[in-house]
């Protein structure tokens, strides 16, 4: 039985939504980690730290402030991984802190080690590109889907490439 004052413990998104600071939500476990990601559309950025590591926590302002410039396009998670062994496993963090964005579940950048406002602006730029179609392959393709050939002499038409011979 529950001693007097104490609640139960629910594994609802809303009880999870309240652990959000500085415009990043504190994972709570693999549960919590899954809802996170799957019920948001665009870039996920997952800061994996840990109390005791120096370089997170030189860490901690550069992701704070990005969380809060993108708290619209993009979600930001931390993964405490002393707490959180098993999802720091199942991304292969060996070192800490590790940067990882997620796009739809799937791994699309990652980054081993302080990193600098620069850098971290870059990775989630790349990452927004990519989630609107305009990651460097999307840009490649748009070169040659739909566009006439007309710089190599071709025929923009197919009616355009019967000529009479007389």
């Amino acid at each position: 039985t529950m001693g007097k004052g104490r609640r139960k413990k629910t594994a609802s998104i809303s009880r999870f939504k309240t652990s959000k600071k500085n415009g990043a939500f504190e994972v709570k476990g693999k549960t919590h980690f899954d809802k996170l990601v799957s019920s948001f559309d665009g870039p996920v950025v997952v800061d994996f730290w840990a109390p005791w590591c120096g370089p997170c926590k030189a860490m901690t302002p550069v992701f704070d402030a990005a969380a809060k410039d993108h708290q619209d396009a993009v979600r930001f998670l931390k993964v405490n991984t002393e707490a959180n062994q098993s999802l720091a496993r199942t991304f292969a963090v060996n070192s800490i802190p590790s940067l990882v964005i997620l796009l739809g579940g799937e791994v699309v950048d990652a980054r081993v080690g302080l990193t600098s406002r620069s850098h971290l602006e870059a990775m989630i730029r790349r990452a927004l590109d990519k989630n609107e179609g305009k990651g460097l392959l999307d840009k490649v393709k748009r070169l040659f889907v739909n566009k006439p050939n007309t710089a190599a002499g071709l025929p923009t038409r197919a009616t355009n490439a019967y000529i009479p011979v007389t």
